[in-house]
């Protein structure tokens, strides 16, 4: 189900001769992309409750990463605001919920929806109603056909506000670089995430947010321009689409919105992993595009040395390089394949650099 996995390395280097290992994936002939790992949305929550952990946990089955507590004293060490930090894990994916930033971005939301994967609908379904935790059917204008995947089977929306489109799959599998494999495999190759219990919930195949209207092929030249990588306008119900691969598997997707209408953004973010780290530093650099989240004063990336240091950047406009004109926002944490979070760092040769620490999961 996915695509074949080199693990020659591929390696990119910086101005001080310090190498980034690449993971060379063989991708099938239509996917054009540098982006190798769609790895998490990150939305604020204002505390932690028993209503989150019934939802995320025992609701939707997430797992909760045994990461965080150590990664929130870090960054808090630093200077970080936040006061907590939960990750959910689902499969290879995660949900990042900072908990107790200050407004006004205490809470966030998106203005779209998370595809998640399921083996056994008919059990979450009733797991669901148990927990009475509710659920509705999903609009043809929510709906979003993938290989792999089943139809949409069910919308859950969470109690803070952000949309998930449930999917069946047929097999136990997670979505990886290289496609959707068997979890079995993948624990036997320590491609994993750290959890005191496995997750329910089978992966992250695809986000989809708005864009404004009549800028979707914008969106597709600025991933060109910025990633190297062929995203694909589509028609879809009454507005056309911007589809965005990523890895063998995954998409970003962004849906027109309709004329005149305002896109709310309040802060959330994604973060992807990349090959061609350096080169992708370099474009956004030369277009002003590198940004300092100030909720993290530990991690800059002013100099191409200082994002190699952290392996990672980000940004937050997205911009179209035909016009130069401004487009939406949505931040993106870019991380190198040799970042040390990476979940297919076992594919990748040579040993990544760094440590976990301070700069990782914001």
């Amino acid at each position: 189900m996915g695509g074949v996995v080199s693990l020659l390395p591929n390696a990119c280097m910086g101005r001080d001769k310090k190498i980034l290992h690449d993971l060379k994936l063989t991708l099938p002939p239509e996917r054009v992309t540098s982006l190798l790992s769609l790895e998490h949305l990150n939305v604020n929550v204002p505390a932690w409750n028993s209503e989150l952990e019934i939802f995320w946990m025992k609701g939707l089955g997430f797992a909760k990463d045994t990461r965080a507590d150590d990664v929130c004293s870090k960054v808090r060490a630093k200077g970080g605001s936040l006061q907590g930090l939960v990750w959910a894990n689902a499969g290879l994916q995660q949900v990042h919920m900072p908990i107790g930033e200050p407004p006004p971005m205490e809470s966030q939301t998106i203005p779209g929806f998370v595809g998640l994967a399921y083996s056994d609908i008919v059990g979450l379904r009733s797991n669901l109603k148990a927990l009475s935790i509710d659920f509705s059917l999903v609009s043809s204008q929510e709906t979003v056909a993938m290989k792999d995947l089943g139809p949409p089977a069910m919308k859950v929306k969470s109690p803070t506000g952000v949309n998930f489109i449930i999917h069946g799959i047929r097999t136990s599998s997670w979505v990886t670089p290289s496609g959707w494999m068997n979890t079995k495999d993948l624990e036997e190759q320590q491609v994993s995430l750290p959890s005191q219990v496995p997750s329910v919930c089978l992966g992250i195949p695809y986000m989809r947010f708005l864009c404004p209207h009549g800028k979707a092929a914008a969106v597709a030249r600025f991933y060109d321009c910025i990633f190297c990588t062929k995203a694909e306008v589509r028609k879809a119900a009454n507005a056309e689409e911007c589809w965005v691969p990523v890895g063998a598997s995954q998409w970003i997707i962004y849906r027109e919105a309709q004329a005149g209408d305002h896109i709310p953004y309040d802060g959330y973010h994604i973060a992807i992993y990349i090959n061609n780290f350096v080169d992708t530093y370099r474009r956004a650099k030369e277009r002003q595009l590198v940004w300092n989240n100030p909720r993290f004063p530990n991690t800059t990336y002013d100099t191409e040395d200082m994002a190699i240091s952290h392996t990672e950047f980000r940004i937050l406009k997205l911009v179209d390089p035909q016009s130069g004109e401004f487009i939406c926002e949505l931040e993106h944490e870019i991380r190198a394949a040799s970042h040390p979070a990476f979940c297919a760092k076992q594919w990748i040769g040579p040993k990544p650099l760094g440590e976990l620490g301070d700069h990782q999961g914001k």
